[in-house]
C-alpha cells in the first residue's frame, strides 16, 4: 500500500500511477468499484497487517472516463501520485491535481474528444468596506474562452447581489479566503453551496496583488493600436478584483504555460446586460438538469429547459446555449435581433435543414482548436479538421446569403465572409504541408518534399500499402467472398491494417487456423491473416520512424497555425451563435404546437399577457394531453394573481409555465404560447418548493424565509415573481400570517407581476383589499364522490378544499379517511355554518368579514375595561357590548352563537 496518508475530504479522490494501470485505496477504492465496475467484488486485500486495506485498479480507460466523471458531473477533486522511490522503498509524491475549475493537467483527457468539452468558470471572491458600505471584487477565469471578467458592486449581508453573478456565471469552483469573518464568511460559503460551486480555502497572502501588473502583462493579448500595457485598462483600477484575478492566476499557475502567453482579454462584468435570476429560479423553473433526475441520466425526455432547446450541432453551440440560458438579455433591441434569426430559421425550412444536417455538424470545436494551438498541443490532425471546416464555410456563406434579412446579413454573413478570406493563407498552408491524400485515410504526415529521409521512409510505406492489396485479393479469393466489398482492409490507430467482414460473413472465417480474429462487433469482425501481421508491423515501423523524422517540421507548421488564433476563435464564436439560433428555431417547430415569435415591449407598457401558455417539458411526454391557460397582466389594472385549487390540480405547473416562457423570451427563444406580449422584465424570481437541507443545517421552513427574504429585497416593480405553498413549516395560522403580509407587500408596496399559489384561502380576502389583485383556481369535479382534476385555470376562488378527495386517490385506508372528514368537521364546523346569504360566495366573504370586524370591535373594548371594577360591573359592561355586537344582526355571528 502506498505510504501516503495525509488527511482528505471524502469528496478527494486520490489515484495512484503504476504507470500502466492506476489504482485506488481504501474508501476511494470500495467508492469507484461501485461507480465504475457496479460492484465492490473487484476489490482486492493490499498490503500486511495493520495496514491492510481495500484496493482496485483501472486501466487507463476505466482511469479516463471515470475522471470526467468525476471532475465534469460530480464535482469532486482528483489527487495523482507517482512513485519516486524504489519498489521495496516507495515514496509517493502528488504528481498534479485536479478540480472542478482547474482542468490544466485533464485537459487532453477531458477533450481530446471535443463532444465532452464544457466551459470551465472559476471565480475569486475578496471583500473589503467602502465606508459603511460592504464591496465585494470578484474576477472570474474562463479557461476555454481565455477571459478574466472583473467587477466589484456593493452588496447586502445575505449577498442576493453576489448570487445572481454567480448564477449568471456558473463557476465551478469558487476561491475564498481562509476564515475571512467567520459570519460573513459562513454566508458567503452557503451561496455558493447553495448554487452547486466547489469551495477552495487559500491563503490570505494568495490575494495579494503585488505582482498583478506584470502577471497580467504576459497573459493579456492587447489588441491593435491599444497600449501594450494593463495599468492602461480600466479594470486594472479595481482593487479587490484585481487580488481575486492574483489569486485565480496562482492556483492555475496561469503565467507558467508557454500557451497562456499573450492569450486572455479582460472586460468588467455589467450585470446590468442580464435578467437577473436567483438559484430558486434556476431550480424552480428546471432551467438546467439536475443529476439527480432519471431522464437526466439517460437521455429520455427532456425535464429541464436546456435539454430541451439543446438541438446545437456543435460544441461550442452547446456551452452558449448553456450560458444563454442563465444570461437573459434586458437590452430589448438585442432581444429583437435574436427573434429576427429565429424567424428567418423557423421560416426557412430548407435552411434550417440545411444547417441542422449539413453545415453545423461539419464543424469541429473551434474554440478548443484555437486553445491548443496556443499551448501547441495541437497536432497536425487538428490542423485537418480546421482546414477541412474553411472548406465548407464558404457553401454555408453563399446559402445564408440567399436569405435577404439585414440582421442574418449583419450578425453573420459579412463577418464570417471576412474571417474565411483572413483564413486563406492558412489553408494554403497546410496544402502545402499536410499529405491530404494520408489525412483523408486518417494518417496524418508532413508532405514528404520536405525531407530526403521523409521520401524513403514514404515510398516505404507505398509499397507495403501496395502488398497489402496485394493480400486483400489473395485473402477474397481464399475466402471465396468479393474484396473491397464483402471483405474490406481497413486500418485505425489501435490496430493498424486489418480486415473485415460483416458479422453475417463470419462463417467464412470458422476453422481457418491462419486468421487472428482481432474483435467483433456490430460493424463485424476484424481479423488478420500471418502475411498481413507481418505486412502491418513493417508499415507501423516506417511509420514510426517518419513521424519521428517529421516532428521538427510538424513543430513548425504548428507554430505558423498559431498565428491565426484570432480568426479561428471568432470563426468559433459566430459558428457557436448560428447554432443556437438553429436550436431554438428546430425546437420550436418540432413541438407538438408549434412556439411563437413573442411581441417584447418596453418595461413601461406593464403588460404580460400570456394566451394558453403551456409548459414545454410537460406537452412532450407521452401520454400528457396538455390544458393550456391565460395570464393577463396589465399594470394600474391586475398585475397580482392569487391561485387556489386542490393539490395536485395544475397550480404550480401553470405558474411556473408562465416563468419558463418569459425567461425563455428573454434569452431569443419563441415561447409555447398562442400569443405573448411580454414588457421587459428586471429579473425572475421564485419561491417554490424549497427542500430540506439538514446536511446545512436547513429546515424547509427556514430555506422558505431566506428565499423569501431575497425576494423581498430584490424584486421591483418589472420583476415576476413565482411564490408557491408558502407558509409550510409553522403553525397554521402564523403560516397563514407571513404569507398574507408577504403578498399584500407584494401587491401594494413592490407592485411587481406575480403568480401566488397558496392553500390559506384566507388570503383571497386581499382582492377586497388591492385593486389588482384578482383571485384564480384550478378547477376540479367531485361526481359520485370522486374527484377529478381539471387543471384548467379559471377566475374566483376555489369554494372548497379536496385534501381529503387527494387522500383518497392516493389510496390512503377507510378509516382513515373517515377519521380525518369527521376531524375536518370538528375544527372547521364554523366554516361550515349555514348561515343567510352563505349560498353566494362573494356575499358569504362580505358578511364574514363584517363580522370578523365586529367581534375585533368588541375583544377590543372587553381590553380596555377598567380592571379595578367587580366582577358583576364587568358582567354588565361585557353584556351591554355583546348586545351592541348583536344589534348588527349579522347572519355568521348568529350562526356561530347557535351552533356553540
Amino acid at each position: 500500500m502506498p505510504n501516503c496518508c495525509l488527511m482528505k475530504l471524502n469528496t478527494t479522490i486520490r489515484f495512484f500511477n503504476r504507470t500502466d494501470y492506476y489504482t485506488l485505496h481504501g474508501s476511494d477504492a470500495l467508492f469507484a468499484a461501485q461507480e465504475v465496475f457496479k460492484t465492490t467484488t473487484v476489490c482486492k486485500m493490499l498490503g500486511s497487517d495493520p495496514y491492510k486495506t481495500e484496493g482496485v485498479i483501472l486501466n487507463k480507460n476505466h482511469f479516463e472516463s471515470f475522471i470526467r466523471d468525476l471532475l465534469l458531473v460530480r464535482q469532486y477533486r482528483i489527487e495523482v501520485y507517482t512513485n519516486q522511490g524504489t519498489a521495496k522503498n516507495q515514496n509517493w509524491v502528488l504528481e498534479y491535481k485536479g478540480s472542478p475549475g482547474n482542468l490544466t493537467h485533464f485537459e487532453d483527457v477531458l477533450f481530446g474528444n471535443n463532444d465532452v468539452a464544457v466551459s470551465v468558470r472559476v471565480i475569486a471572491v475578496k471583500l473589503g468596506m467602502d465606508g459603511k458600505s460592504r464591496v465585494v471584487g470578484l474576477s472570474c477565469v474562463d479557461t476555454t474562452a481565455t477571459l478574466f471578467s472583473v467587477c466589484e458592486f456593493q452588496d447586502n449581508e445575505s449577498f442576493s447581489n453576489l448570487e445572481s453573478l454567480v448564477v449568471t456565471l456558473a463557476p465551478k469552483e469558487c476561491l475564498l479566503i481562509q476564515g475571512e469573518g467567520s459570519r460573513e464568511f459562513q454566508t458567503l460559503k452557503q451561496v455558493m453551496e447553495r448554487n452547486n460551486v466547489m469551495v477552495t480555502l487559500k491563503k490570505k497572502n494568495e490575494f495579494s496583488s503585488e505582482s498583478i501588473v506584470q502577471d497580467l502583462n504576459t497573459l493579456i493579448k492587447f489588441k491593435e493600436g491599444q497600449q501594450q500595457n494593463v495599468q492602461s485598462l480600466p479594470e486594472i483600477n479595481l482593487n479587490l478584483a484585481m487580488s481575486a484575478t492574483s489569486a485565480l492566476i496562482k492556483y492555475l499557475d496561469l503565467t507558467s504555460d508557454e500557451g497562456n502567453l499573450n492569450q486572455f482579454s479582460m472586460d468588467q462584468i455589467e450585470q446590468s446586460r442580464y435578467l437577473r435570476l436567483d438559484a430558486a429560479a434556476m431550480k424552480a423553473l428546471n432551467i438546467e438538469p439536475r443529476i439527480d433526475t432519471p431522464s437526466a441520466l439517460n437521455g429520455n425526455v427532456p425535464t429541464s429547459i436546456l435539454t430541451l432547446l439543446d438541438k446545437c450541432r456543435t460544441p461550442q453551440g452547446r456551452r452558449l446555449l448553456a450560458q444563454w440560458v442563465r444570461q437573459p438579455l434586458k437590452d430589448l433591441s438585442l432581444i429583437k435581433e435574436r427573434h429576427d434569426v429565429v424567424e428567418a430559421l423557423v421560416n426557412d425550412n430548407e435552411l434550417r435543414s440545411g444547417l441542422n444536417e449539413d453545415y453545423l455538424r461539419r464543424i469541429p470545436d473551434l474554440q478548443v482548436l484555437a486553445k491548443k494551438l496556443s499551448s501547441k498541443k495541437a497536432t497536425l490532425q487538428d490542423l485537418y479538421k480546421i482546414y477541412i471546416s474553411m472548406l465548407h464555410l464558404p457553401r454555408l456563406i453563399e446559402r445564408l446569403t440567399t436569405v435577404n434579412i439585414v440582421t442574418l446579413r449583419t450578425m453573420f454573413t459579412d463577418p464570417l465572409t471576412e474571417l474565411v478570406k483572413n483564413m486563406d493563407k492558412f489553408q494554403q498552408m497546410v496544402k502545402e504541408t499536410v499529405d491530404l491524400d494520408a489525412a483523408e485515410r486518417g494518417d496524418f504526415l508532413v508532405q514528404l518534399e520536405f525531407d530526403d529521409e521523409l521520401k524513403e521512409l514514404k515510398s516505404i510505406m507505398n509499397e507495403v500499402e501496395e502488398k497489402l492489396q496485394v493480400q486483400l485479393g489473395k485473402v477474397a479469393d481464399e475466402l471465396s467472398i468479393e474484396a473491397g466489398k464483402t471483405l474490406k482492409l481497413e486500418s485505425n490507430q489501435q490496430f493498424g491494417y486489418y480486415f473485415r467482414v460483416t458479422l453475417k460473413d463470419e462463417k467464412v472465417l470458422r476453422n481457418k487456423k491462419h486468421y487472428t480474429i482481432l474483435d467483433s462487433n456490430k460493424s463485424g469482425v476484424r481479423f488478420r491473416s500471418n502475411k498481413l501481421t507481418v505486412l502491418n508491423e513493417e508499415y507501423i515501423a516506417a511509420r514510426e520512424k517518419y513521424t519521428i523524422q517529421q516532428k521538427n517540421f510538424v513543430t513548425e507548421i504548428i507554430e505558423i497555425a498559431a498565428g491565426y488564433i484570432s480568426p479561428i476563435k471568432a470563426i468559433g464564436n459566430l459558428l457557436a451563435s448560428l447554432d443556437v439560433f438553429t436550436a431554438f428555431a428546430s425546437a420550436a417547430v418540432s413541438a407538438n404546437i408549434p412556439y411563437v415569435r413573442p411581441e417584447m415591449l418596453p418595461s413601461e407598457a406593464g403588460k404580460l399577457n400570456l394566451i394558453q401558455v403551456r409548459h414545454p417539458c410537460l406537452e412532450i411526454q407521452e401520454g400528457i394531453d396538455y390544458i393550456a391557460n391565460d395570464v393577463s397582466f396589465e399594470r394600474g389594472q391586475c398585475h397580482f394573481s392569487i391561485v387556489t385549487g386542490p393539490n395536485m390540480g395544475g397550480k404550480s405547473t401553470y405558474i411556473r409555465s408562465v416563468g419558463v416562457a418569459a425567461l425563455m423570451a428573454h434569452i431569443g427563444s419563441f415561447v409555447p404560447c398562442d400569443k405573448a406580449e411580454i414588457s421587459l422584465l428586471d429579473c425572475i424570481l421564485a419561491r417554490v418548493g424549497a427542500d430540506d437541507s439538514q446536511l446545512k443545517g436547513l429546515s424547509t421552513f427556514m430555506i422558505e424565509m431566506i428565499e423569501t427574504a431575497a425576494v423581498l429585497r430584490t424584486a421591483t416593480c418589472n420583476s415576476l415573481v413565482l411564490i408557491d405553498e408558502l407558509g409550510r413549516g409553522t403553525s397554521t395560522y402564523e403560516g397563514c400570517g407571513i404569507a398574507w403580509s408577504i403578498a399584500e407587500y407584494l401587491a401594494k408596496n413592490i407592485e411587481c407581476y406575480c403568480l401566488f399559489a397558496t392553500h390559506f384561502h384566507e388570503i383571497t380576502k386581499l382582492e377586497e383589499e388591492v385593486s389588482a389583485v384578482k383571485n384564480e383556481h384550478v378547477t376540479a369535479l367531485i361526481n359520485d364522490n370522486k374527484l377529478t382534476l381539471l387543471y384548467k385555470v379559471k377566475p374566483g376562488v376555489c369554494d372548497q378544499s379536496f385534501g381529503i378527495h387527494v387522500a383518497k386517490m392516493a389510496n390512503f385506508p377507510h378509516s382513515v379517511i373517515e377519521f380525518a372528514k369527521h376531524k375536518q368537521a370538528e375544527l372547521e364546523d364554523y366554516q361550515a355554518s349555514v348561515f343567510e346569504g352563505s349560498d353566494n360566495s362573494q356575499k358569504k366573504q362580505k358578511i364574514i368579514k363584517e363580522a370578523e370586524g365586529l367581534i375585533s370591535e368588541f375583544v377590543n373594548k372587553c381590553k380596555k375595561l377598567d380592571k379595578s371594577l367587580s366582577d358583576e360591573d364587568l358582567k354588565d359592561k361585557i353584556s351591554t357590548f355583546k348586545k351592541e355586537t348583536l344589534s348588527h344582526k349579522n347572519p355568521y355571528i348568529e350562526a356561530l352563537l347557535a351552533a356553540s
